[in-house]
């Protein structure tokens, strides 16, 4: 027959002369009180404080006394009393309540242990490792240590417990990251069974050959042809000289509802030393997170890791997981090579995926050969604006041509306007008609991505003085994108996450 268990706290509030006494004191077992003047039982706050004060430790205590009944009920079910024996080490515990121990106890038989309720009851700790909860972890995670630094996060935890440096600041660092580190284990783990699974390889992330070939056969579904038809319509209208420009732009139009999009964007911030010394900014050496954002019907999922190929096989898993490879698969991202060829070679063998070259990047990419090309800005003005007028209605060759037929007089460095022509050859599978695309409601920009690394690496670790680890600045981002996700609380109670979007 199974028992329940009462915890029972009682706090007396008696009147009192002496002003001193405003500490609480234990009566008896699981019993506390707390002793307020006259003059001050008038006093809001100072009624307040001394409750809260006496409060806590009252909670503390009453528990460390429940867990310590439970665990020698638990180790007398499996022996007698006199084999009932109380660890030397109490277990520690660092919880929402603060930090407290409880007594734990083993069975021993001929001498030998048989049976330890630090291990077989509650989770096995190690050295000197202190069990964290769940609020503990909501408090210095989740509402702390991912919003602000950990020194602001140390000093407000063990205020609102009132127990004062209960949690060293060290120890909060440390516990934090080493979170994010278990996360970053399970995701990868969560990552190869998926692979594995679906007959994918789990290293490389390629599908097997007969899976290969029906990819390679699916086709991309695209907006209805009268709306598409509207919309070129529209941008012929106002610009009947790049009819035929804008009809043999190969981007298509892909129909949202049957689209996954994913932005993708790398950040930097400062990298640790081992040593503190004197930083020259020009050898500044930074640690690199790459964060993407997935974008369904169902919803959205934010993902981070290190090296772009790392998290492109993430993402990999994820729309295996989410039966999301039914789709087209448009990839929003900036003009970096590295990261468009990594794109082709990861996803070579599924036929309806494309990229897009976000709008800003690429104007950004022109004003800057332009400053680094041509004369004053006044005189070239116009030359600057028809480029980008052409580009953003997809006439990718008309823009090359334009650029080479520009009068020397107007050049001051011809090397950087060749960059700009060899950008604009590379990039022209992903310059799409963004005029069109504006007039079918579909996205031209990647500043979803962006928006997320603010978001996971950005706003926490990219502040005056800071400098991260590889592993810490990784951690605390996979953490962040834990909250962003919906699955911290699954995450700090089981140890799994579902790796789907939030129902």
């Amino acid at each position: 027959m199974k028992s329940n268990y009462k915890i029972q706290v009682n706090i007396e509030i008696v009147e009192c002369n002496d002003e001193t006494q405003l500490k609480p004191h234990q009566q008896k077992e699981g019993n506390f009180e707390f002793v307020i003047s006259e003059e001050q039982g008038c006093n809001i706050d100072k009624c307040e404080q001394a409750l809260l004060q006496a409060n806590y430790p009252a909670l503390r205590e009453a528990l460390s006394v429940h867990l310590t009944q439970v665990s020698k009920k638990k180790a007398c079910q499996i022996g007698s009393q006199q084999d009932c024996h109380v660890n030397e080490v109490p277990y520690r515990v660092d919880g929402e309540i603060g930090c407290f121990t409880f007594d734990t106890h083993r069975i021993q038989s001929s001498g030998k242990p048989i049976f330890n309720t630090s291990k077989e009851v509650f989770p096995v700790l190690k050295g000197k490792e202190l069990y964290r909860t769940q609020g503990f972890k909501e408090i210095a995670i989740v509402h702390g240590g991912l919003e602000q630094s950990y020194r602001d996060t140390h000093k407000l935890i063990n205020r609102v417990r009132y127990q004062p440096d209960a949690t060293k600041l060290r120890t909060l660092s440390d516990s934090t990251e080493n979170e994010g580190q278990q996360l970053q284990v399970h995701i990868e783990q969560q990552v190869t069974k998926i692979l594995t699974e679906n007959d994918f390889c789990p290293i490389e992330g390629t599908p097997p050959f007969d899976l290969n070939d029906s990819y390679q056969k699916q086709e991309t579904v695209t907006m209805p042809k009268n709306s598409v038809k509207e919309a070129l319509d529209s941008c012929f209208q106002q610009e009947p000289k790049l009819k035929s420009a804008i009809e043999s732009n190969p981007v298509p139009y892909e129909e949202p509802i049957k689209t996954a999009s994913v932005s993708i964007d790398d950040v930097g911030v400062k990298k640790q030393k081992e040593h503190r010394v004197p930083v020259d900014k020009k050898k500044q050496k930074y640690v690199h997170n790459t964060v993407v954002h997935i974008e369904h019907k169902q919803g959205s999922y934010v993902l981070n890791g290190h090296g772009v190929n790392n998290v492109l096989r993430l993402s990999l898993a994820f729309l295996l997981n989410n039966d999301l490879l039914k789709n087209n698969l448009v990839f929003f991202v900036d003009g970096q090579k590295i990261l468009q060829e990594a794109i082709i070679k990861s996803f070579s063998w599924f036929s309806p995926v494309q990229i897009i070259l976000d709008w800003y990047h690429l104007k950004k990419k022109c004003d800057l050969q332009f400053s680094l090309g041509l004369t004053g800005y006044k005189l070239t003005a116009s030359i600057r604006s028809e480029v980008k007028h052409l580009l953003w209605y997809g006439a990718t060759n008309k823009a090359i041509d334009y650029l080479r037929k520009i009068d020397t007089i107007y050049i001051k460095n011809q090397e950087a306007i060749d960059k700009l022509i060899n950008y604009l050859e590379r990039s022209k599978p992903y310059i799409p008609c963004y005029a069109a695309r504006k007039q079918l409601g579909l996205r031209n920009s990647s500043n979803i991505g962006e928006k997320a690394n603010d978001l996971l690496v950005a706003d926490r670790q990219k502040h005056n003085g800071m400098s991260w680890s590889k592993l810490g600045s990784v951690a605390l981002a996979s953490l962040t994108a834990l909250v962003k996700n919906g699955e911290y609380k699954k995450w700090f109670e089981t140890k799994t996450i579902k790796f789907e979007f939030a129902s």
